[in-house]
């Protein structure tokens, strides 16, 4: 059964910022995963010194794995997941098992904004491309898309809940559905 609600966003910082206003608001405890990995490792690039590049590569995705199924064991929390976890799919696996996910979604011109070296036509292409396709992959995995441009966090935040609200009342909805025609 899910007990928690996980965020995700391609701008990281805004994402957390949200996950932490929900937190508040629905009185779940709060968690971003990056934060803790990072607690988890410490100094990254000290482990790669020490280990080498391959071995401490290695390490760091050991770590990352038991810091993620430490989190899904987690109850009553907000999940700030950066989108790097996506792309590892037994972690992002592991955090969707046991909360519902939101994507919070923006437009590209947002995300293209926080960029760095976006300034000829190529790399505006590229970054179109990785955004667009990044869209894509959170919009399927996502039990809940919520458009976030042009919203400032407490707004983003009201449409967030209706949006959870709307998608419990669904559920309950084909529950009871379901029940019947059993």
């Amino acid at each position: 059964m899910k007990s928690n609600i996980a965020l995700i966003c391609q701008l990281p910082q805004y994402n957390k910022c949200i996950t932490k206003l929900l937190s508040d608001k629905l009185e779940m405890f709060f968690v971003d995963v990056e934060e803790m990995i990072d607690f988890e490792l410490g100094d990254v690039e000290h482990i790669i010194d020490i280990l080498g590049s391959k071995d401490g590569k290695k390490f760091i995705r050991g770590s990352e794995v038991k810091v993620v199924k430490n989190i899904s064991s987690f109850e009553n929390t907000v999940i700030s997941v950066s989108p790097q976890l996506m792309f590892s799919n037994k972690n992002f696996d592991r955090i969707s098992k046991t909360s519902y996910v939101v994507y919070l979604q923006i437009a590209p011109k947002y995300f293209r904004t926080r960029a760095v070296d976006c300034n000829d036509e190529y790399n505006e292409t590229l970054l179109n491309t990785a955004f667009t396709e990044r869209d894509k992959l959170y919009v399927e995995s996502s039990d809940i898309v919520v458009n976030c441009s042009n919203y400032k966090p407490q707004k983003a935040l009201k449409k967030v809940l209706a949006s959870i609200n709307t998608f419990f009342k669904k559920l309950a909805k084909e529950k009871k559905k379901a029940n019947r025609n059993k």
